[in-house]
């Protein structure tokens, strides 16, 4: 069994193999490390021109996030959200108590 250098693998020995792949996981981590560390400075980069910090700009990915999952939203008081993934708030079943529909409150696209 050759590999992309040439070399037969089949010919080495257990200690050979073990010492290749402890090497060859040395330098993944490097790799993925350093793939890291350049997307990092990258983002720095995209901040900076921004005029944001690194946290500005993940906090508001948070909100935005959050916003996109609301599939369900309490007209009178937008601050009341419901993804459709738990129990329903407290503000939902109350509503709901009181005859309305639960599509009511839905979210549509865009919103």
């Amino acid at each position: 069994m050759k590999d992309m250098a040439g070399i037969d693998l089949t010919e080495l020995s257990v200690e050979d193999l073990r010492a290749i792949t402890q090497n060859a996981q040395n330098i993944i981590i490097h790799k993925q490390t350093q793939r890291l560390r350049d997307a990092y400075e990258m983002f720095e980069e995209i901040a900076e021109e921004a005029g944001s910090s690194i946290e500005e700009i993940l906090s508001m990915g948070e909100d935005i996030k959050q916003e996109r999952s609301v599939r369900y939203r309490d007209p009178k008081n937008p601050e009341n959200i419901w993804t459709g993934r738990g129990r329903k708030p407290n503000w939902l079943l109350e509503e709901v108590a009181k005859g309305n529909h639960i599509e009511d409150f839905a979210v549509e696209d865009g919103e």
